[in-house]
């Protein structure tokens, strides 16, 4: 994982290891509703698109699927990490 800038609120850190920790790891993480749903949770001056980008490293680090489930997107996007390395 890159090296974060001091911006970085510890608690949105938490709150995502927290999910991901919590979930099946076969199940995709939906990186937009996760990343809406910490910033409601907790009090964060960080801008959506930012924590989105946590949401993705640190699955991204745990060899999670991802949901990408944009709000303007009828269609499910799921990419498998054993899919995409296979390729």
């Amino acid at each position: 994982m890159r090296k974060l800038p001091r911006s970085i609120d510890a608690d949105v850190l938490i709150e995502i290891s927290r999910y991901l920790e919590d979930r099946p790891k076969s199940t995709p993480v939906p990186v937009h509703k996760l990343a809406s749903m910490i910033r409601h949770r907790v009090r964060t001056g960080l801008p959506l698109e930012s924590i989105e980008e946590l949401v993705v490293e640190m699955a991204t680090s745990r060899q999670l699927p991802m949901l990408f489930d944009l709000p303007d997107v009828v269609e499910d996007n799921v990419i498998s990490l054993a899919l995409a390395r296979a390729s």
